[in-house]
């Protein structure tokens, strides 16, 4: 070698220089590390430490032993730099695509094939053989014959810039803005080097023994320096992306075409304990198959919005709101996917606590036994309870959102009530107003109670079905005016009986001073020249005695009905005492034998009894009055149903018989019997099918209170048209 200038020193020292560069740009980067595409050029930027670093040893290093050490340790950076950087540029590149991705899993195959190769060389000499040192003026460079793995290392390499330089050509097409500058700049960068180890192989003149690729690496990193600094290379989209992605509070997932996560932001990595910037793209099925398997379910070319009510990840449960929305390339060409998930748990919960307390105050609202019906301003429906379907039929689904008075047309006339309650403030009331329904009419209570809320205003309606209090209230006033008609009665009997009293024995003593031979009949006769035989003769022939013992008998007769009213209308001191049944119904038949309207127009005298089992019957502890008024009833009814239906040979059949601890009386006739929706209601107070006038409809009802709740009895019914009719009274034999 010739004296002069060493240029293995200056060029070694330059390629130090890179290393260098190369090592500090790499420290700055080592705090953004987090971020995918800086991790990938830290490794891009390591590899060519390596390549420069070892090349610039070599430069320096004398001897061929040395200088082959060193070029065989550059190959743990060159050997992997091509692929390195072709990595870089995928992350860099906005979707290079399904394929890109899985061949550059593959291709490190082919680096370690490489390194293999170089440290094995002196068993095949694949990588070269024949290696020397070359001297020029001021150089000494080592030189060797390039073996075939070291072309295809050279092809494989550059097979992959170049697929690199396609893919930024495509992006920088289609970028504008910023966007088209960052790609602009990665094409500088990685065109520099390669063409400098592309003048290096084609053995250009003056350039022969040196290789300038490791240090046009120091100008391909300035170049990214420049874009690091200026245009923050490492970013694939302005900062304002990476700003707005972390600043949204809900996670957010982009996914690839192979459902593969190239982006999430902070949200998401804290919600679901993932990585931010893997080094990877990971498949969604396995960092979270729960949500990968709703996503698969329901995503289309259409937005679709849907909740989860599970887990997506091993935590506590909860509800997410998720929207999937396809991302397109040019509005053409779908490019992946974008996932949104919201944490809704609060907002569930807040909705059913609503929802429960809307259906408790529903509950309440139905419980109650009215009907009511929430309204707003105009009159329409709002609120509509189960009493006010009941009662018009209208489901609440139904009515709600429609005019309260198309709904319930009764209701009509309350519109003025409603209008004053909202504007004064202040409740409205009618008492036992009429509602004719169509199966019946209804006597009500209506309430109209104004809302007053400003945020809601409207009115309640109440509507309180009165009838039963109605008929009770009436029930309780024909029972007074029935016990003043009993005690009215009673006091005509005293009156009446004393009076007949007289009249009966005074006949009998007539009767007696006018028949028997006694000796003051005798001395009076005598006295006044009458012959007493005589006037004996011309009483039996004009059949005079016979007249006195009819009206002997009648008046009998009369005083055995004025006793059985006293008995009817007598209140008994001890309530319950024992009493014969059957003495007691003989004694209600022969009072209705006496009824004036019975024998005037329904022929009681022609009416048939027979009776079973009234020999041996116990007796019963009873209300004597009260129950012969339950017999009266019955049996006052039979007669006249009998007599209105026109029976030839009208009967009673008066059965009596045990049913376990009851003594039971069935009284049976062979009347027209009674249809089935009149049996339904026979003993409904007020219920009557006789004219106006003729029946008040409390005669069964108070007979089926008298057994039911004053004897802790029974009172059946069971009929058939055409088969007649029977009531079985029923009493406990007990106290």
């Amino acid at each position: 070698m010739e004296t002069g200038l060493n240029w293995n020193m200056v060029y070694g020292c330059m390629t130090l220089l890179s290393c260098m560069v190369n090592i500090g740009l790499g420290a700055y980067l080592v705090h953004d590390r987090q971020n995918i595409r800086a991790r990938y050029l830290i490794f891009l930027l390591a590899g060519a430490t390596v390549w420069t670093g070892a090349y610039a040893m070599e430069l320096l290093s004398p001897g061929l032993a040395t200088k082959l050490m060193w070029m065989r340790l550059e190959y743990f950076g060159s050997g992997c730099v091509g692929l390195l950087l072709f990595r870089f540029i995928l992350v860099a590149v906005e979707d290079p695509g399904p394929l890109a991705w899985g061949l550059s899993g593959w291709l490190w195959l082919m680096p370690g094939l490489i390194l293999v190769s170089v440290f094995t060389n002196d068993w095949h000499h694949l990588m070269w053989k024949d290696a020397w040192l070359a001297e020029a003026p001021g150089i000494q460079a080592l030189q060797y014959n390039r073996g075939y793995m070291f072309w295809a290392h050279t092809v494989f390499s550059y097979a992959l810039i170049g697929m690199a330089f396609v893919l930024l050509i495509q992006g920088a097409v289609s970028a504008s803005g910023l966007k088209k500058k960052k790609i602009l700049i990665l094409i500088a960068g990685m065109v520099i080097p390669w063409v400098a180890n592309g003048v290096y192989l084609t053995g250009m003149p003056g350039l022969t023994y040196v290789d300038l690729s490791p240090t046009a690496f120091m100008a391909s990193c300035l170049v990214f320096t420049l874009g690091l600094f200026r245009y923050h290379l490492i970013h694939l989209v302005p900062l304002a992306h990476k700003a707005v992605m972390d600043g949204l509070g809900d996670p957010v997932i982009v996914l690839d075409m192979e459902d593969r996560v190239v982006e999430i932001n902070r949200a998401c990595a804290k919600a679901f304990c993932m990585d931010p910037s893997p080094v990877s793209p990971v498949l969604i099925e396995q960092a979270l198959p729960r949500l990968y398997r709703m996503i698969r379910q329901s995503r289309g070319r259409q937005p679709v919005e849907l909740q989860m009510g599970s887990e997506i990840q091993k935590a506590a449960p909860k509800d997410w709101y998720l929207r999937i929305s396809p991302l397109w390339r040019n509005h053409k060409e779908q490019s992946g996917w974008l996932i949104l998930l919201r944490d809704i748990t609060l907002q569930k919960q807040g909705e059913n606590a609503l929802r429960r307390a809307k259906d408790y105050v529903k509950s309440i609202i139905n419980s109650m036994p009215s009907v009511i019906i929430g309204v707003d301003p105009k009159g329409v429906v709002t609120q509509w309870n189960r009493d006010a379907a009941q009662m018009t039929g209208v489901t609440e689904n139904q009515a709600v959102g429609k005019e309260f008075t198309v709904l319930f047309p009764q209701l009509s006339s309350f519109r003025p009530d409603l209008h004053r309650a909202m504007e004064t403030r202040a409740a409205q009331s009618r008492e036992k107003q009429i509602l004719a329904l169509k199966d019946k009419n209804m006597v009500v209570d209506v309430m109209i109670f104004p809302i007053l809320s400003d945020a809601a205003p409207g009115a309640v309606i109440r509507v309180d079905d009165i009838s039963e209090q109605t008929r009770t209230r009436e029930m309780m006033v024909q029972s007074e005016k029935m016990m003043s008609v009993g005690g009215l009665a009673a006091g005509m009997a005293h009156e009446i009986n004393n009076p007949l009293s007289g009249m009966i024995q005074n006949i009998q003593v007539v009767k007696s001073r006018l028949s028997r031979p006694l000796p003051a009949n005798l001395k009076a006769a005598q006295k006044h020249g009458i012959d007493l035989e005589q006037v004996k003769d011309y009483m039996k022939e004009r059949k005079l005695f016979q007249m006195v013992d009819q009206a002997v008998a009648n008046g009998i007769r009369a005083a055995g009905i004025v006793d059985n009213m006293l008995s009817f209308s007598r209140k008994d001191g001890d309530p319950k005492q024992a009493q014969s049944l059957p003495e007691m119904m003989d004694a209600t038949i022969a009072l209705l034998e006496n009824d004036f309207n019975l024998k005037k127009d329904y022929h009681f005298r022609r009416l048939a009894f027979a009776s079973r089992g009234r020999e041996n019957f116990p007796p019963v502890p009873c209300e004597r009055s009260k129950i012969q008024q339950v017999f009266f009833n019955i049996l006052k009814n039979g007669a006249q149903a009998m007599a209105q239906a026109g029976v030839e040979a009208p009967k009673f059949l008066i059965h009596y018989f045990l049913s376990r601890d009851m003594a039971c009386v069935e009284i049976q006739d062979n009347g027209p019997g009674i249809p089935e929706k009149i049996r339904e209601r026979i003993f409904e107070p007020f219920f009557t099918t006789k004219p106006v006038g003729t029946g008040t409809g409390l005669g069964l009802s108070v007979s089926y209170f008298i057994v039911v709740e004053g004897h802790q009895g029974l009172l059946q019914v069971s009929s058939s048209p055409g088969r007649g009719t029977s009531f079985i009274v029923s009493l406990p034999l007990a106290n």
